[in-house]
Order: structure tokens, then sequence, then C-alpha cells
């Protein structure tokens, strides 16, 4: 058996025996959660912003090169 296949298999066992947490999340640990989903939200739409015109160029050379292929074929 390869090494990865026995971590797998622990891990697995693990898992599965797992005991439920009496835990206790506060308030904050709410809002920080959110302020995380929000930020990576805000951060991804801000990268496609920047690389925006990009994407759309790339994806116009696609489509048109496909139309010249046909005019020319």
């Amino acid at each position: 058996m390869k090494p990865a296949e026995k971590c797998m298999i622990f891990t697995l066992i693990l898992a599965m025996s797992a005991r439920p947490a009496a835990a206790y999340l506060d308030p904050g640990t709410g809002s920080y959660i959110l302020q995380l989903l929000l930020g990576g939200l805000f951060a991804g739409l801000f990268t496609l912003r920047i690389y925006w015109d990009r994407i759309k160029a790339r994806l116009k050379s696609m489509f048109l090169r496909k139309e010249d292929d046909r005019k020319t074929g």
C-alpha cells in the first residue's frame, strides 16, 4: 500500500470517528466570517475589473478568428 493511500485511509478513519463538539461561537466569529466572504467577493470582482479588457480582447480574438477562417475556407 502506498503512503498516500495510508494517509487517506487514516484521515477517513479520523473523520468518521469525530465526536460532536460543544463549541461556542460568539457574535464576533459570525461577523469575521462575513468579512472574509465579502472581502473575497470584492477581491474577485476587483481582479475581474482589472483584467476585463484582456479577457474581452482574448474572447473577441477567439471568435473573430473562427469567423475569418469560415470566410477564407
